[in-house]
């Protein structure tokens, strides 16, 4: 490999000659001591008269270009063959960090701002992905959707179930135990409906999501990320978050509505259940309480929770995963994050919730 430059004393080109698919590649810190005070501010065109080539000379040239442009020189890369003129407008495109010089040299860490503007960058890619998937500019794969219904919905239901059943039995034990005290055991159907449709069911629902289907996304996408998957998705010029993240999104957000209204009914049925035998009530009596307690507004507000609440579970797993470490241990620490970033969110985001609805009086 040989990069050496030409064009007279101002040395206005920089040719590359050699093999630049065997053998070590040229450190560009070496290379600029090296040119240090002879290149001038300005273009310099590059021409490329090697032997064999591969991806590391796209690399190369990239992480050269970037060097150089910061002492106000600037490569032009418009006499180089067509087939690596494409290759460089591809990685150009889609190339959202520096990248490294492979000697071995110190790097500065990003700034810390740098990590909110990742978070505002996927946040927007998302909302516009998805924009642009309501506007039928974009179709999702068939298959793929379906796998995803089944595994936010179909796959959730029995866990989901059995939480929510459970939940219902403490609710309407405890509260059947206390309301006994002044003679309103049957007031019990009150509480454990209101309960269940406007905090517990949302809330359990998406814990469990959080759980099971949120560690999915992040497992799925980081090992993606791992083995090159998503770096061959920017190369070809396609979005992954479009690609990846907005399925998963909108799968999960369109299930979790379900599985909450799911949650709710078994949750009461829970609560009957041990009421009945307990103070010998009757189903008719149950019922009747549960219907007068629960309105219209206050279930459509439970639903309306639980599918923000999955948005939120989404969106952070997908986020976790696209950029976990290329490592095994690295997408197990991006799961793990996704789990416990996940049911923090919903937590605060259950409490912003809560203070809406009582200054909104819903």
């Amino acid at each position: 490999m040989e990069v050496r430059p030409a064009g007279g004393g101002k040395r206005r080109r920089i040719v590359l000659a050699g093999d630049w698919k065997t053998g070590p590649v040229p450190s560009v810190g070496e290379i600029l001591r090296e040119w240090e005070g002879s290149l001038s501010a300005g273009t310099v065109a590059v021409e490329v008269s090697v032997n064999a080539w591969d991806s590391r000379l796209a690399a190369f040239l990239l992480r050269l270009r970037g060097a150089l442009a910061e002492k106000g020189t600037f490569l032009d890369f418009s006499q180089l063959p067509g087939n690596l003129g494409q290759l460089l407008q591809l990685a150009e495109k889609g190339q959202t960090k520096a990248i490294p010089d492979l000697d071995g040299e110190q790097f500065r860490l990003a700034p810390a701002h740098s990590a909110l503007r990742d978070q505002l960058i996927f946040i927007g890619e998302l909302t516009l992905g998805i924009v642009q998937l309501l506007r039928k500019k974009s179709v999702p794969r068939g298959v793929g959707f379906g796998a995803l219904f089944r595994q936010c919905g179909i796959e959730s239901l029995p866990t989901v179930a059995l939480i929510s059943f459970l939940t219902g039995t403490i609710l309407g034990f405890i509260g059947a135990v206390q309301l006994a005290t002044f003679g309103a055991a049957i007031y019990v159907a009150n509480l454990v409906a209101v309960a269940m449709a406007r905090e517990m069911a949302p809330i359990m629902t998406g814990i469990v999501l959080t759980g099971r289907v949120g560690a999915a996304f992040s497992a799925a996408l980081g090992s993606m990320r791992t083995g090159g998957e998503i770096d061959a998705l920017t190369t070809l010029g396609l979005s992954p978050i479009a690609f990846l993240a907005v399925p998963r999104v909108l799968a999960l957000g369109l299930m979790a509505p379900l599985l909450c209204v799911f949650s709710v009914f078994v949750g009461i049925a829970g609560g009957m259940a041990v009421v009945l035998p307990l103070f010998h009530l009757s189903a008719t009596q149950y019922i009747n309480k549960t219907f007068s307690a629960v309105g219209l507004s206050t279930f459509c507000f439970g639903i309306g929770k639980s599918a923000f609440f999955a948005l939120l579970i989404a969106a952070i797993a997908c986020r976790s995963g696209m950029a976990c470490e290329r490592s095994a241990a690295g997408v197990g620490r991006a799961t793990t994050r996704a789990v416990v970033s996940g049911i923090t969110a919903l937590i605060v985001a259950d409490a912003i919730c809560a203070l809406l609805a009582d200054r909104l009086h819903i």
